[in-house]
């Protein structure tokens, strides 16, 4: 069995992604091979990082419940999709924050990235930002992250398409494709991982 953690990339309540982030809880079934978890940044409550170490650096790291509980979710899962918005061509800090945590929990493990947007470029700048800092935590980012825009007039906050919506048909084609391409990298790489030693 393997585990794909699903995360919003923003704290904010008000946040399109959250829209997003209920589509695919909507979308994802478990199956006997394959479980999703939803992991919303603001459930942690994550503050500003300033340990005294950088966490790869802390042998010997110590850290409150909630902070531990991030680093725990993320061991847990064996593959991701992270939901990110585009603040001035980059990502939020609060993403940014959160991924300052992670030591080793995320060491060669896949990565698909979603971006969105309320307008027409889905928030492409925000995941080509992301890409260099998951690179450095030695996650393997899959090519071609998804652009979502117009968020707000296709997806009601609770996840369920408006009545209306002019993006329907593509939005599920998009985000299935989301979830089968992780899917499918995060069983393989689970049946084949990279030798301890090397």
């Amino acid at each position: 069995m393997t585990t794909i953690a699903i995360i919003l990339g923003s704290t904010r309540q008000a946040a399109l992604g959250r829209a997003l982030f209920n589509q695919l809880k909507q979308l994802t079934t478990t199956n006997p091979t394959t479980t999703f978890t939803f992991l919303d940044l603001a459930d942690y409550q994550l503050p500003l990082f300033d340990e005294a170490l950088p966490p790869m650096a802390n042998t010997d790291r110590q850290l409150p419940t909630n902070q531990q509980q991030w680093l725990t979710d993320l061991a847990t899962a064996d593959g991701y999709v992270i939901l990110t918005p585009e603040y001035n061509h980059s990502i939020p800090g609060s993403l940014k924050n959160a991924l300052d945590y992670i030591a080793w929990e995320t060491q060669r493990k896949p990565v698909k990235l979603v971006s969105y947007s309320d307008n027409g470029r889905g928030g492409q700048f925000g995941a080509a930002a992301l890409v260099p800092v998951l690179q450095r935590l030695g996650m393997l980012v899959l090519p071609k992250p998804t652009p979502v825009g117009f968020v707000q007039d296709n997806l009601q906050p609770n996840g369920d398409f408006k009545s209306d919506a002019p993006q329907k048909a593509r939005y599920t084609k998009g985000l299935q494709q989301v979830l089968a391409e992780i899917t499918y990298y995060t069983t393989v790489l689970t049946a084949n991982p990279f030798p301890a030693d090397h």
